[in-house]
């Protein structure tokens, strides 16, 4: 029968005694938890009050803090009663390097740098003291081991059956944050690729020559400073800087003889235009990571007071990032020579955009927009 041991957690808020209980039962180890007093039996825990901090810490993150590491280490030590370190992988040797020891622990063993599938005759024996090693995974040391520096009559038996649980219960931590950190890489890489790919669209439609130059990086700059003044942060701004740079994709789609039309549009030009925001939301529709940023192409030509397209949304309906985008755009596209006017100043930009609150824009946006430019008049100049 297991030797079960009581942990007390009553000087613990219930979000460590939370913390804890997931911690360990997340590293396989066997959990009881009493009611009403909270009181966790294990079969492997000592108790020690800075212990559950610690392994809620190692067990839970993938790089856990080298403080709450050696704590967890020395409540071990103090459980097994015997010094112990813990050997792991050398980063780019193919040999071990002790990651960590306690007081006590031989230091000419904690120096060598052990093979993987070493044994204990690798390290020789330190005065009384002798090496016992626990592999962190069941029979196998390429993972790394805990080594104890057993002594006379330590650790007993029954001390060492939990050492072996803690053990294996740390290679599970270390196997999950190895699992964390290579999710991690994927995601940045994915993201990079996923954010060259979109400004590459943007480079495919200035090339065809119907986006003025620079346009797609102005406003995509300003929109994003718009929208660190709502209030707008992390996931929502990249998806507010992805969706400014696809605003006009959608014009890949039409003909060089609409785009570049200088006469008069007739309803079914117009018509036609109006389809780019649909067409890249329906070219785009099929790309999970650009669900939310795909709100700004379909939706930055709605109006505020609902006479916009494509669906005629009103006020709050229209998503906030789509009322961003929708300012600095006719902003920035007023002071932008067109093959049908002259550029504006931003004087008479600003007055237009004032105009318009209420009607075609959000009146706080305008009066964000208004705010910001005040306070760094250089984002009158282009390029921002």
């Amino acid at each position: 029968m297991a030797q079960k041991i009581v942990l007390n957690l009553e000087g613990a808020s219930p979000e460590e005694r939370q913390d804890l209980l997931r911690g360990l039962k997340e590293a396989g180890l066997d959990i009881q938890a009493e009611s009403p007093q909270e009181r966790s039996v294990m079969s492997t825990a000592p108790d020690h009050a800075n212990l559950f901090r610690a392994i809620a810490r190692v067990f839970l993150e993938a790089d856990p803090p080298s403080g709450e590491f050696v704590s967890l280490l020395e409540s071990i030590a103090g459980l097994a009663g015997c010094p112990v370190a813990l050997f792991s992988p050398a980063r780019g040797k193919s040999s071990f390097s002790c990651k960590g020891a306690t007081a006590g622990f031989p230091a000419a063993w904690a120096l060598r740098e052990p093979f993987p599938g070493f044994e204990e005759e690798f390290l020789e024996p330190f005065g009384s003291l002798s090496p016992r090693i626990y592999p962190l995974r069941d029979d196998d040391l390429s993972a790394g081991a805990l080594v104890a520096a057993a002594g006379e009559g330590c650790p007993s038996e029954s001390n060492s059956s939990v050492l072996r649980s803690f053990t294996l219960a740390l290679g599970e931590a270390a196997a999950r944050g190895k699992r964390l950190r290579d999710l991690d890489r994927t995601r940045c890489l994915l993201e990079f690729s996923l954010d060259a790919m979109v400004e590459s669209c943007v480079r495919l439609l200035e090339m065809r020559g119907n986006e003025t130059e620079g346009h797609g990086n102005r406003v995509t700059a300003l929109a994003v400073k718009l929208g660190e003044r709502m209030g707008l942060s992390g996931d929502e701004l990249v998806d507010l800087r992805r969706g400014a740079l696809l605003h006009d994709i959608g014009k890949l789609t039409l003909p060089d003889s609409l785009l570049q039309k200088t006469e008069s549009l007739s309803e079914d030009d117009w018509k036609a235009i109006r389809s780019h925001t649909g067409r890249a939301f329906e070219a785009f529709r099929g790309v999970p990571a650009l669900e939310r940023a795909l709100e700004v192409p379909l939706r930055h030509h709605e109006r505020y007071n609902g006479s916009g397209y494509p669906g005629g949304l009103k006020g709050e309906e229209i998503p906030l990032a789509a009322r961003i985008f929708s300012v600095v755009d006719v902003w920035d596209s007023l002071l932008s020579d067109r093959t049908y006017r002259r550029s504006w100043t931003p004087e008479k930009a600003m007055d237009h955009l004032q105009k318009g609150s209420g009607v075609q824009f959000d009146p706080d946006v305008v009066n964000a927009f208004a705010s910001l430019l005040q306070e760094d008049p250089y984002l009158y100049k282009r390029p921002f």
